[in-house]
């Protein structure tokens, strides 16, 4: 699945010259908490964001304080001064920002935004915007994912079972044996982690057509920790 199967195309973009305040009525208007920022020439400038707006000057009250000698003003303290105290997006926006291809994976953005702790990754193609994917465009692809239905019979289910765990996990039958009966999956041996131990619990109970999981693992004692 790529960017351009679940983006959304009807982008509410803003322009870098518009006061922070019409920004921030737009993302209220428009229930959304960041806007892309597009030049006069339809290019994607930067992005604006809740997170970059929490600390204007309206909401937050600072003491007059004693004048400063300039030697004592790094390049952190204008940047924070600036993006407090600016009057348009082009002030407080994040200017690197991250994008990517309506081609792109899915799965690739998804990582992009977790890694980058980002909510929104802006797609672009011959450097215009053509859509934005979400966090909730993520999550609707995971709401909307059909379950992996195992064959139907129990030695059926065993070698699916099998199947998975030697192709997900590495493990194969002279590590761990699997047996069934009437549905019910049951996975004996050793494992050398109670993490493994919980991966192959979190892999046979994300299958659909299994009645049940009983778990007959032991994690080997040399790899216990006191």
């Amino acid at each position: 699945m790529q960017a351009r199967d679940i983006m959304t195309t009807n982008v509410v973009s803003i322009s870098p010259l518009v006061s922070v305040r019409h920004a921030v009525a737009m993302m209220l208007q428009n229930h959304v908490s960041g806007l892309p920022v597009i030049d006069d020439h339809g290019r994607i400038c930067g992005m604006v964001t809740e997170a970059d707006l929490l600390l204007s000057r309206e909401v937050r009250y600072a003491p007059p304080r004693p004048a400063r000698a300039p030697e004592l003003i790094s390049e952190i303290d204008l940047e924070r001064y600036i993006g407090s105290n600016g009057w348009c997006v082009a002030d407080v926006m994040s200017q690197d920002v991250i994008v990517a291809r309506p081609d792109s994976e899915v799965y690739d953005i998804a990582e992009s935004l977790q890694v980058h702790r980002i909510k929104r990754l802006p797609i672009v193609e011959d450097e215009r915007l053509v859509g934005i994917v979400s966090r909730r465009d993520i999550l609707r692809v995971i709401a909307e994912a059909p379950m992996t239905i195992l064959p139907q019979g129990d030695e059926a289910i065993r070698l699916a079972v099998r199947t998975r765990l030697r192709s997900d996990l590495g493990l194969t039958p002279q590590k761990v044996h699997v047996s069934v009966r009437n549905g019910q999956v049951t996975v004996d041996g050793q494992v050398e982690s109670e993490l493994k131990r919980r991966a192959i619990k979190v892999l046979v109970e994300g299958l659909g057509g299994i009645a049940g999981y009983k778990d007959g693992l032991l994690v080997s004692p040399a790899h216990i920790q006191d």
